[in-house]
């Protein structure tokens, strides 16, 4: 009999210590029914007080944002493919890859035996058109002075009026020949220093001819545009044609960066936008551009559509064919009641926010509006001032719900 009651009596024990354990543990933990006043308002003084965390709400600026993804890519009129417009061998070089150039600077120098009949046709030209000009200037001159004469001599009734008549027509012919003339042979001049121009001679260079002893026939050819030489096809001693493209210029001052939208968001894109652009290469950096164009075409396998923005990259850093993330900068509230997104929670279909009031904290509907990262606006529910639950407050909500 000795062994059924002390096992009664170890059981009891097992007992007691189990229900002291629950009753300590219902007074250290956070309970529904410990933490809810009469009103169902959770009731902070018999919660952790540490598990909730609050802010004040205040006015601040917030923007609306719709991220997507891009590539950089060079303005079409900022790349310039250069090559010779007439055949020639390559006889000195003065750029490479890498080279920074300026506009109007010189690239190369090319040998033509072309060149010497352009410039020869160019002297000729010149010359007529000197000449013209001389022989014009004494025709006009002399039947000018034949006039005067005739007119000096009928006046004095020495000869007779139709002397002076045949004067004054072959002065208006001199004239009309010698405008005619010269004319002629400017047109002739201008056609042919055009073609040397575009040959690519300078204008200096041109005007030289007339004083050079001999002809050369070396034409250069140019940079049309402020840029970096990103391509050389050219070597010294090269005979080239006129479908060559020796030399390929970029300019990256400014880049476009086309990113795909999706069309759910395309309604609230607009042109001058502005657009923040990170890219991989520099973390922590950030450049800001523009919306200069929305395409109007959709593409069927993604369901987007680029946009274009373009951005200042003065120091170069922006590379084609790099790829970026953009946010385009499509609201902005300069004075919204914005809290963390982490304050707002879904009450079965509602959007709610726990509010402080007095000693407790209650639960309060609201509407949203701009969301940008980590922060949501709110356009009801909340004032400037009010005290809003950050963190804790999921658990405030449950024990909000009735039992």
């Amino acid at each position: 009999m000795a062994q059924p009651v002390k096992l009664q009596a170890l059981l009891t024990a097992t007992l007691l210590v189990a229900m002291i354990v629950s009753g300590c543990t219902r007074k250290v933990g956070v309970s529904a029914n410990s933490t809810v006043a009469q009103n169902g308002t959770p009731n902070p003084n018999s919660m952790q007080t540490s598990a909730i965390e609050t802010v004040i709400v205040a006015t601040q600026s917030i923007a609306g944002i719709i991220p997507a993804t891009g590539k950089i890519l060079v303005p079409e009129n900022s790349v310039a493919s250069i090559g010779p417009v007439n055949a020639g061998r390559i006889v000195r070089l003065y750029a490479g890859q890498g080279s920074i150039v300026k506009k109007g600077q010189r690239l190369a120098d090319l040998e033509s035996a072309d060149i010497d009949q352009a410039e020869a046709d160019y002297l000729k030209a010149l010359a007529d058109y000197e000449n013209a000009r001389r022989s014009s200037v004494a025709e006009v001159k002399l039947a000018q002075a034949n006039y005067d004469r005739t007119k000096f001599l009928y006046e004095k009734t020495i000869t007779a009026g139709k002397n002076l008549q045949t004067a004054e027509h072959d002065l208006e012919v001199a004239k009309a020949s010698a405008e005619s003339s010269v004319n002629g042979t400017k047109a002739a001049l201008t056609a042919a220093r055009r073609h040397l121009l575009i040959l690519g001679l300078k204008d200096s260079a041109i005007d030289s001819l007339a004083t050079k002893p001999d002809l050369a026939a070396v034409f250069s050819l140019n940079s049309p545009i402020d840029g970096v030489v990103v391509e050389r096809n050219a070597s010294i001693g090269a005979s080239v044609g006129t479908d060559a493209n020796l030399f390929k210029i970029i300019n990256i001052s400014r880049v476009w960066v086309d990113a795909n939208v999706f069309e759910k968001d395309l309604q609230r894109v607009r042109l001058g936008q502005q657009v923040k652009l990170t890219v991989p290469a520099f973390p922590g950096a950030s450049f800001s551009g523009k919306v200069i164009l929305v395409n109007s075409i959709v593409d069927p396998e993604t369901r987007t559509v680029k946009v274009r923005t373009e951005v200042a990259n003065p120091d170069g850093r922006l590379k084609p064919d790099m790829f970026a993330n953009v946010e385009i900068i499509t609201d902005v509230n300069s004075a919204a009641i914005s809290i963390p997104k982490s304050a707002v929670l879904n009450d079965e279909g509602k959007t709610v926010v726990f509010v402080g009031e007095g000693d407790g904290y209650k639960k309060r509907e609201v509407h949203v509006g701009i969301q940008n990262g980590d922060q949501v606006e709110i356009v009801e529910g909340l004032n400037a001032g009010d005290k809003v639950v950050v963190k804790g407050n999921y658990l405030l909500l449950q024990q909000s719900k009735p039992e």
